[in-house]
């Protein structure tokens, strides 16, 4: 079985190809804006050539992909548009099963073996997070290591250190680009039980959104045909629409 995935919920976006034996090959996309002021049309620009040189390198086409898999946020506004649209095209287009994965649920993948509670946390903006929480268990397969003990939320900094503590008491593995908003927080209440790895395990990658998307096609979790992102919070960019007063008509220009 080869898996197609995309990430595109953070300014480190990524695509990767998981074959029958783990890797195969992914690369990173890089963005010459902020994610803030990325158009649909930018994105779109760097995923699909991404996603052609990686079948290229490994001389395959679309056609002998298997499932296609999608982080769906909570994260960017216009990245997780245009990866969700992006696959949904892919896999209309050839007949091949898509695969959705929370963001979050992805990033808690990358320390999953590690053996100790988790917590996800992504900068929400505005000066709060999106968080979840993850107890780990010893299994054979990563995949059934993880439990989501608090669902995705959008929580100021004070509120998700508190929610974080009513989940765990012990040590916590914390990871995320929110971290660098909670970490003096997070000591203080923590002290040396949170611990913060570096590195790759720090971002959701195409990589980890492939291995869950994998298992989950293979227990015949696929998304439905009104698959949405989890976004979390409202747009920042508001449609750019008249005024118009309760109970006026307009096409008169006489209010009622």
């Amino acid at each position: 079985m080869m898996i197609l995935a995309v990430e595109t919920a953070t300014s480190v976006q990524s695509v990767a190809v998981v074959g029958e034996n783990g890797l195969c090959a992914t690369e990173a996309v890089k963005q010459t804006r902020s994610l803030a002021t990325a158009t649909d049309r930018s994105h779109r620009w760097s995923i699909m050539p991404a996603i052609d040189r990686l079948l290229n390198a490994l001389n395959v086409t679309l056609c002998d992909i298997d499932g296609f898999v999608v982080s769906i946020g909570p994260g960017s506004f216009t990245g997780l548009r245009v990866g969700l649209a992006t696959m949904k095209g892919l896999a209309y287009g050839t007949n091949k099963p898509l695969v959705a994965v929370p963001t979050l649920h992805a990033l808690a993948f990358n320390v999953a073996g590690l053996g100790f509670p988790i917590c996800t946390a992504l900068d929400a903006k505005r000066g709060e997070l999106f968080l979840a929480v993850w107890h780990t268990q010893q299994a054979s397969d990563a995949h059934d290591s993880l439990t989501c003990v608090m669902d995705p939320q959008r929580l100021s900094i004070e509120n998700a250190v508190d929610a974080l503590s009513a989940h765990v008491q012990g040590t916590v593995i914390v990871v995320g680009d929110g971290v660098s908003l909670c970490r003096q927080m997070l000591s203080g209440r923590f002290g040396n039980r949170a611990v913060f790895p570096t590195g790759i395990a720090c971002v959701p990658s195409a990589l980890s959104v492939a291995h869950v998307g994998k298992e989950r096609l293979a227990r015949g979790m696929l998304a439905g045909e009104k698959l949405t992102p989890i976004y979390l919070r409202p747009p920042d960019a508001k449609p750019n629409l008249p005024y118009r007063a309760v109970g006026s008509d307009t096409s008169s220009g006489v209010t009622t």
